[in-house]
């Protein structure tokens, strides 16, 4: 999990106009919100994250996640839409589509999988990075953390993932590099590549390579 700081400047106009005409009639919500309102939230919820699942850091885009919602409209809809309580995660949330066949995994994990689960550890905490460990194996530890366990983030897919993402990183181990030139690197993976996106599973990463040193 990545640290996501929300900044509500970068609620998209149209969704702020729809809301202000909105408010003053019944149908005032996130079920009410127009399709392309809709597009336009998710996009911008995707860029503040970087390109990245607000919970597992899988690579997504706005045709492969969806909006979710950080305290779930069943305990408070009146936070459905604020944006400070959106975040983009991994699964798409629309009828089945054959062309995202390689995203059927997300249903087992992530915004998809946890339902109204409340989460300890959340991406909105300064903090929450902190929280985990990641083992070479692609495991996330503790492994029977309330919050892992709710998002199922030890899926065998997601493990799998990242094992390879570390696995990748494991040759600058391997290569006589300095502690301070793998630190750079471990820093290099803590911020957005020169298109304004972070490479999946980059807190795994850093992580890692910042235990070797």
């Amino acid at each position: 999990m990545k640290y996501i700081p929300k900044d509500s400047n970068r609620e998209p106009e149209s969704v702020k106009e729809w809301k202000r005409i909105a408010s003053q009639t019944p149908n005032y919500g996130y079920k009410y919100l127009p399709s392309t309102e809709r597009l336009a939230l998710l996009k911008s919820l995707v860029e503040e994250q970087k390109h990245i699942c607000c919970y597992c850091g899988m690579r997504i885009n706005d045709q492969t996640s969806h909006v979710e919602h950080l305290i779930p409209q069943s305990s408070r809809p009146d936070l459905s839409l604020d944006y400070t309580n959106l975040l983009a995660s991994c699964g798409i949330s629309q009828k089945f589509r054959p062309e995202y066949e390689t995203q059927l995994h997300c249903k087992e994990h992530c915004g998809q999988w946890r339902g109204n689960d409340d989460l300890p550890i959340k991406p909105i905490d300064p903090d929450c990075e902190t929280k985990f460990h990641y083992t070479e194996r692609g495991e996330i530890l503790p492994n029977d953390d309330r919050t892992v366990l709710n998002l199922n983030l030890n899926h065998k897919d997601l493990t799998e993932f990242r094992k390879a993402a570390i696995f990748g990183a494991k040759s600058l181990l391997e290569g006589g590099f300095s502690n301070e030139e793998i630190a750079l690197f471990a820093k290099s993976y803590e911020r957005p590549d020169r298109d304004g996106k972070f490479r999946p599973f980059c807190f795994a990463i850093a992580y890692f390579l910042n235990s070797y040193i």
